[in-house]
């Protein structure tokens, strides 16, 4: 966990050492080992140091190449040094940083190197020799990296409020990208677009290159669309994901620290620690001390996963933290804190539980959070049915269909059977027909919105400035792969990581996903989707590679935790102070976002209508009072 930070003036106008600290005074709490600054005339870099990996000790930033005069400022851990080393013949020691092997790279490759970059990165470039700063963010979107173009500058930065610290710079709120959020209208809009306006996002795996005459972004590397891996027996497959996932373990446990895994007893972050474990047992001088973190509720609820931890606990003689969460729910306290640093109007609905678990694993001297965040959307879907579907394999489907009711409830296989059919329908619908389809989609989502307080002029506004959305990703050859990607691409994802990745820096971490390293995903997108539900075994691949790692109980688990109940309950303990907030005049109807008449009325309404079966009575008011938490902390009241 570290943060970068910088400006270009365009019209050659120097930079100062004050112009950068308004920027890097925002990113303070990145730094935990210091801070350093570069400036060369119109070009200023900062760099927020922060040591993890054991490479990292010690290091130095901004970093100058001895040679070409190229200076980089880094935020990340690259991944298969050794491989990167050996084929540049040995110039750099096996200990050198990641910025000198990212110098070392551009020097032999020009802006191709980054095709060779694997891992969690966002990184800056300036070469004095060509006058051109290139910035560049990850595979898959891991850290985050924002800017904005100016007239005559360009400032760029880890988060949006480093970026706000430009004096020249004029922004405000933007309103297209806060419907999408808080109505679910719109579409995909522009996906480097933020809520403010001309703040945009670098994209996962591209570049953007800046010059005084000009500006450019590219992407420097995608999926492989065509690869197809074809093994003889399901247990090759088995053997063949348990190598990529161990891999994906072992580059994020890679820290000269303590590594903390928040595992709740569920399948997918008890296999990262329960694999985690074990890989530091077998090679104890590779692997740091691995500590494990959960929040547990009270016994016998439906949430209450203490049995489980029991089992990882008995079979690896060790304990896990344990933060009870009776005493954290709500999420009005320091919802101000977390909007200003996730800088989104939407809050963690389990803000106070999130928060401590970061604090325990700091005092337990961890520098990176692990978690199994996103297997779910990885390592199964219902798509693909639709290439048994296809292919007329139709007995198979029905098997697979059968299966899924050992596994779920009966409410979730009627829902994956609907998601399926959409899926099919999505897939079988004539071209022609899909923007009619949007239209319908739109429209009804529009009339089941549970946010009646949204003005009018609001939903006008957000409509009318709508983006017309992102291109098309590249054609896959069967609908599973096509998923795969989708999910590894998704915008909602990528700002879901934004967002983690900033929280976790308040508290001196770093957030990292096994899930989503590049090489598994790539790895799932190859292979038969049915092999991935393995006879309509959801998950089927990880849970027989974790065979003999992972507790059978765990293994073989079929149900998730709920926490319906403590969210609901967190909101009705919370909503006098919610009240108090919105009461008066709020900022909302100030600006002329919300209806006041209607706020009140509904507000009233839903207190008595919070708990229940669902939570989406709790989302939509949690959503709304985000909304005006996050419109004072960067737009008006204090």
């Amino acid at each position: 966990m570290g943060g970068i930070a910088g400006l270009y003036n365009l019209d050659g106008r120097p930079v100062t050492g004050a112009d950068l600290e308004r920027l890097a005074s925002r990113l303070r709490h990145r730094g935990l080992d210091g801070d350093g600054t570069w400036v060369q005339g119109p070009v200023g870099l900062a760099a927020l140091l922060s040591s993890v990996t054991p490479e990292s000790a010690g290091e130095k930033g901004p970093l100058v190449h001895p040679r070409t005069g190229a200076v980089v400022v880094f935020d990340g851990r690259l991944d298969d040094r050794e491989e990167f080393l050996a084929g540049r013949g040995g110039d750099l020691p096996s200990d050198a940083s990641d910025p000198a092997l990212i110098l070392a790279a551009h020097a032999l490759f020009g802006d191709a190197f980054l095709e060779r970059l694997k891992g969690d990165f966002a990184l800056a470039l300036f070469d004095p020799l060509e006058e051109r700063l290139v910035l560049a963010r990850d595979r898959i979107g891991i850290r985050p990296l924002y800017y904005f173009r100016g007239r005559n500058f360009f400032v760029f930065a880890s988060e949006v409020k480093a970026v706000l610290a430009e004096p020249r710079l004029e922004t405000g709120p933007n309103d297209a990208e806060l419907a999408r959020l808080l109505l679910h209208e719109g579409g995909p809009g522009d996906p480097e677009a933020t809520c403010f306006l001309g703040v945009r996002r670098i994209l996962p795996a591209h570049m953007a290159i800046v010059t005084p005459g000009g500006f450019a972004t590219r992407r420097f590397w995608d999926f492989d669309p065509s690869r197809r891996l074809c093994l003889a027996s399901y247990p090759e497959y088995v053997e063949a994901f348990g190598q990529e996932f161990g891999r994906a373990v072992g580059r994020r446990m890679r820290s000269a620290h303590p590594a903390a895994v928040s595992v709740s007893g569920g399948l997918d972050s008890s296999s990262i620690f329960c694999l985690a474990e074990t890989m530091r047992r077998r090679s104890p001088g590779r692997h740091p001390a691995v500590v494990g973190v959960s929040h547990v509720t009270a016994d016998g609820s439906a949430a209450d996963e203490r049995t489980y931890l029991l089992e990882i606990e008995n079979a690896y003689g060790l304990a896990i933290e344990r933060v009870g969460i009776e005493g954290l729910l709500g999420l009005v306290e320091g919802a101000a804190e977390e909007i200003w640093h996730a800088e989104t109007p939407l809050l963690d609905y389990m803000w106070e539980v999130t928060r401590a678990i970061h604090r325990t694993a700091r005092n337990r001297g961890a520098r990176v959070l692990v978690t199994g965040h996103w297997a779910d959307q990885i390592l199964f879907s219902t798509h693909y049915l639709i290439d048994l579907f296809h292919g007329l394999r139709w007995r198979e489907l029905r098997t697979h269909l059968a299966e899924y009711g050992n596994w779920f409830t009966a409410d979730e296989v009627r829902s994956l059977k609907r998601a399926f059919l959409r899926s099919a329908l999505r897939h079988y619908v004539p071209g022609s027909l899909v923007p009619f389809l949007r239209v319908v989609r739109r429209s009804l989502a529009r009339r089941a919105n549970g946010s009646p307080w949204f003005t009018p002029a609001f939903r006008s506004r957000a409509r009318t400035r709508r983006d017309p959305g992102p291109p098309g990703g590249p054609s896959f050859p069967s609908a599973h792969a096509s998923s795969v990607y989708g999910e590894a691409r998704s915008r909602y994802h990528v700002e879901c990581m934004e967002w983690d990745n900033k929280i976790a820096a308040l508290h001196g971490l770093e957030m990292a996903f096994p899930f989503l390293d590049a090489d598994l995903v790539s790895f799932l997108m190859a292979v038969p989707g049915e092999v991935r539900t393995w006879k309509g075994v959801p998950k089927a691949l990880l849970r027989e590679s974790m065979r003999g790692v992972l507790p059978e109980p765990i293994r073989r688990r079929n149900w998730k935790a709920d926490y319906t109940d403590p969210v609901n309950e967190g909101m009705v303990r919370d909503y006098p102070k919610l009240m108090e907030i919105l009461g008066g005049t709020p900022l909302s109807v100030e600006r002329g976002y919300v209806d006041p008449r209607v706020l009140r009325k509904s507000l009233v309404r839903l207190r008595g209508q919070i708990r229940g079966p669902e939570c989406t009575n709790t989302w939509n008011v949690a959503d709304l009072l985000g909304f005006e938490l996050w419109l004072r902390t960067f737009f008006g009241r204090a």
